[in-house]
């Protein structure tokens, strides 16, 4: 049965079909020309291609033997410091047959806890005649200094347009996909620069058998934040209407069912581009969004934070707004 996951049925097999990190790929390969890789860190966005790139390196080091010179571990799943004594250890002091080293690649590395991490610190430096190390991770603040400074950092940056259509474009070609040219360019922009998620998309399409799909299809498969929906629920918190702002929050995280992390992105942007919402008001709600973007980060209940994200700009907008009329009139 031929592969319905287009992300995972494109997935680069070679470093020169990596998309749109040219900057990366360009020291990779020379690595791959000498033979030999320094331990890295690939940081970045999610989707962008940091497994992918990953994967090819290996492939183009090691040939048919990749796979026994390859060892993936997810560390989101895996994190305590009884995997890297039991696990990554055992792993990382074994030399391949026929090759000089492994690649470990930690998927999620910033999700391992400290102590997993200061354990690590010494498997590197034990185990680097058989193994190198690649660290994958969206958040590199969190890999401990003694770490950090051993890996040779390789940062990913979110895909450009052209570069994401590129791949896209073949993608629907070879798979038959009835969708317009102005869909393929909403949904790269909609992707936020992850091929994963727009791929996934695609697949979607493509088991669904939807037939001609334009911008606006795309818009309902993502599940993109109606920016009207959160300008609204911006002139309540300006109004000082905590039942209005509340009942607007509800609607989009029950009825709408969009991605707190999104409607927090957009609540920033409304923010940011405010015409009247005075520059102290924007200041200490644009700080207090840092925070809570955090707290998503660490794990606290996103509908709680955004509900006290939306108390907090209530206030900060009465002090900062004390003469203001209301913005609208019929909120």
């Amino acid at each position: 049965m031929a592969q319905t996951i287009l992300a995972e049925k494109y997935r680069p097999t070679t470093l020169s079909e990596v998309v749109g990190q040219s900057h990366v790929v360009e020291y990779l390969q020379k690595f791959v020309l000498g033979g030999d890789i320094p331990h890295m860190m690939f940081s970045g966005p999610p989707g962008t291609g940091k497994t992918a790139a990953a994967v090819a390196l290996a492939k183009d080091l090691f040939g048919n033997d990749w796979r026994q010179c390859f060892k993936e571990i997810n560390a989101s799943d895996e994190r305590g410091i009884k995997v890297v004594r039991e696990k990554i250890k055992d792993i990382a002091s074994m030399v391949p047959l026929k090759r000089d080293y492994k690649i470990i690649f930690l998927d999620e590395s910033d999700e391992l806890t400290n102590d997993a991490q200061a354990a690590l610190r010494r498997t590197i430096e034990t185990t680097s005649n058989s193994c190198r190390f690649i660290f994958s991770c969206n958040h590199p603040n969190k890999i401990i200094e003694p770490i950090a400074d051993r890996l040779v950092e390789f940062r990913f940056k979110p895909l450009q347009t052209n570069d994401m259509k590129l791949l896209l474009d073949k993608v629907v070609k070879e798979e038959n996909i009835d969708i317009t040219k102005d869909a393929i360019t909403t949904l790269c922009a909609l992707s936020m620069g992850s091929m994963r998620r727009a791929l996934k998309i695609l697949t979607l399409i493509k088991m669904a058998k939807l037939d001609k799909v334009d911008a606006l299809k795309i818009y309902d498969l993502v599940n993109w934040v109606n920016i009207d929906f959160i300008e609204k629920l911006v002139i309540a918190c300006a109004n000082g209407s905590l039942e209005h702002a509340e009942k607007r929050l509800n609607d989009m995280l029950h009825d709408k069912v969009y991605d707190p992390t999104d409607i927090l992105k957009m609540i920033y942007q409304v923010i940011r581009e405010s015409s009247y919402i005075p520059i102290d008001a924007k200041l200490m709600a644009l700080k207090e969004i840092g925070v809570t973007e955090y707290r998503f980060a660490v794990g606290c209940n996103a509908e709680l934070q955004l509900k006290t994200l939306v108390a907090y700009l209530i206030m900060v907008f009465k002090k900062y707004m004390p003469k203001r009329e209301e913005v609208e009139k019929n909120e």
